[in-house]
């Protein structure tokens, strides 16, 4: 996967760095310090006063007027403004004397300002051993951000603190010893988090896509670079749940799996994005099999492209004919940094593919906070540049990604059961009606009870269970329906619950042990706050007839029921709940 050309060590980075730097600073001072150069102003005048009023005053300073002529002085007449240059030693003394004339509205330092690419400082960069860096527009993009503290997994060999991670790497977890012990014992780890948070502009090393993005440290792979499904998955539901917003994984394998299935599923309701590597079967019988977790639903699946070229690297795995899983593209041979700060030139994989739109992700979350994974996804797909069939949309352009737009249109609910106002008791099923979102899909429906979370279903129909024991009166239902986009829509309902038992109480019959004959008679009363339903007669715990208005009064022949006869009488409330009393046992 790595193919090493060059290697430059921090420390010899640094002394090229440096004597460089020192055969600049001696030139610098056999022309001139920085402090005698001129200051350039730009000084403004108000409406209705003399333009050439602020020229006077300081027309005996040795300042010198810029723009006199042709276009540029037209341009700055236009905004009643001249250009001044003067020694720094005498800047003070003129914008004091500008800025007491009652003609000049403002007095300004004439800024120099860079082009619109922002160009980071770090050598590798500079001395042209990122191209990549280019190629997928980052500069562009760095013009708007260059990240903020999001917080990007790696689950991989571990992360090595060193170099241009310094400060970058959060506390992590190792899977694999499970333990909290993150060191990349492989290496292959901390080249793929170089690419993704490398600080940048920092005037050494290299720059990743993301210089602010800290990085969660997953270990999942051992020192041969293997980890089990079963690693992998708690990698991923571990990152989840400690508030990474994207995860990278570098790694995969062909046939499916329902548990990295699942974890995926688990982070994507979460909001979490997860960048996968596609895989480098590309020059083998298998280069159109698909790899997991790359091919999994709603992971972004990346393959690689050749050095400094569109086309697709030999190495990287890709769609056949009428095949999608192979999402998009990004730079294949790259430049990274190893465990122990030495940084390498083409470093070839689709392993070294993901990080960069992992990274180019980061920046989108910076600019765009709530966006959910979703969104991120639909910012890097649609935003891609179409570069051949071999993956579905495209190249990398993270400069295109951080204006895509996201779906804003909350998902529809027109109803639910139960039913307003409605009677129920104990375990209560919940279920929306007409839910539906045309943009991002549904995501989860949550179900709460007077404001406290109760329940949650993933799939249609949505079906959801309230376990109300305990409660008794009103109760406030609320449904939550959530779509991929993270869009919200709320709906409420009122219900009545009853958990209690209703009253009763046999007030006429033969006493308990007695001896009966001929046609027994048994009155009762039964009553709830919500109603009796019905009152039953039962004889060994079979029902022989009911009654549903009060009084309640039963009767039965003794010589037709069994000898001996347990007798109850059973109250059954509108709710459901039931009371018998106490049972009496006659005989015959």
């Amino acid at each position: 996967m790595k193919h090493v050309t060059r290697r430059i060590t921090v420390g010899a980075l640094s002394a090229v760095v440096v004597g460089t730097m020192a055969g600049v600073t001696t030139w610098a001072l056999a022309a001139e310090t920085p402090a005698e150069l001129p200051v350039r102003l730009i000084v403004g005048t108000k409406l209705g006063a003399d333009t050439a009023a602020p020229l006077r005053t300081v027309s005996t300073m040795g300042v010198r007027t810029l723009d006199t002529a042709g276009p540029a002085q037209q341009a700055m007449a236009s905004l009643r403004a001249h250009t001044l240059e003067v020694s720094a030693a005498r800047s003070a003394k003129v914008i004091a004397a500008l800025r007491s004339d009652p003609a000049v509205a403002y007095v300004e330092v004439d800024r120099v300002r860079k082009v619109s690419d922002v160009t980071p400082d770090d050598p590798m960069y500079t001395e042209g051993h990122q191209g990549e860096i280019n190629q997928v527009r980052l500069p562009a993009a760095w013009e708007t951000t260059t990240g903020d503290a999001v917080k990007i997994a790696v689950l991989d060999t571990g992360v090595a603190k060193v170099g241009d991670l310094t400060g970058a790497v959060t506390g992590g977890w190792n899977y694999v010893s499970n333990n909290s012990n993150t060191t990349d014992d492989a290496g292959h780890g901390t080249t793929v988090a170089s690419i993704i948070a490398a600080r940048g502009d920092n005037g050494a090393g290299m720059a990743g896509g993301c210089w602010s993005c800290v990085i969660l440290p997953v270990k999942v792979l051992d020192r041969n670079g293997n980890g089990y499904d079963s690693v992998i998955a708690k990698g991923i539901v571990y990152a989840a749940d400690q508030g990474a917003k994207i995860i990278n994984m570098s790694l995969g394998g062909p046939e499916y799996s329902k548990a990295l299935s699942d974890a995926v599923a688990y982070a994507n309701r979460k909001g979490v994005l997860v960048v996968a590597a596609a895989g480098n079967a590309g020059n083998t019988a298998s280069r159109n099999t698909k790899m997991y977790p790359a091919a999994l639903t709603d992971v972004v699946a990346v393959g690689a492209t050749a050095k400094g070229s569109d086309a697709r690297a030999s190495f990287s795995s890709y769609n056949k004919s009428g095949d999608s899983w192979v999402d998009m593209a990004a730079p294949g041979v790259i430049t990274g940094m190893d465990r122990y700060g030495v940084y390498h030139t083409d470093q070839s994989g689709t392993s070294f593919a993901a990080p960069m739109v992992a990274g180019a992700a980061g920046l989108i979350k910076t600019v765009h906070p709530a966006y959910t994974g979703w969104s991120l996804q639909l910012s890097l797909l649609s935003s891609a540049r179409p570069i051949g069939s071999w993956n579905k949309f495209g190249m990398l352009d993270a400069a295109k990604a951080l204006t895509i737009a996201t779906d804003v249109t909350p998902p529809a609910i027109t109803g639910m059961a139960p039913r307003a106002g409605s009677l129920n008791r104990a375990t209560i099923t919940v279920t929306p009606h007409g839910v539906a979102d045309g943009g991002s899909r549904i995501s989860k429906v949550n179900l709460y009870a007077d404001g406290v979370y109760k329940a949650q279903s993933f799939t249609a129909p949505y079906t959801l269970k309230y376990n109300s024991a305990g409660r008794n009166g009103t109760v406030k239902l609320q449904l939550r329906v959530y779509d991929k986009a993270g869009n919200e829509t709320r709906y409420d309902r009122s219900i009545v619950v009853d958990n209690g038992l209703p009253a009763v109480k046999i007030t006429s019959a033969p006493k308990n042990k007695a001896k009966v004959k001929g046609t027994v008679r048994i009155k009762a009363t039964a009553s709830d706050a919500n109603g009796v339903r019905r009152v039953e007669l039962l004889i060994n715990g079979k029902v022989k007839s009911q009654d549903t208005s009060s009084p309640y009064a039963f009767s039965f022949t003794a010589s037709k029921q069994p000898n001996p006869m347990k007798v109850q009488i059973r109250a059954t409330d509108n709710a459901g709940n039931v009371r018998l009393d106490t049972a009496r046992t006659y005989t015959r």
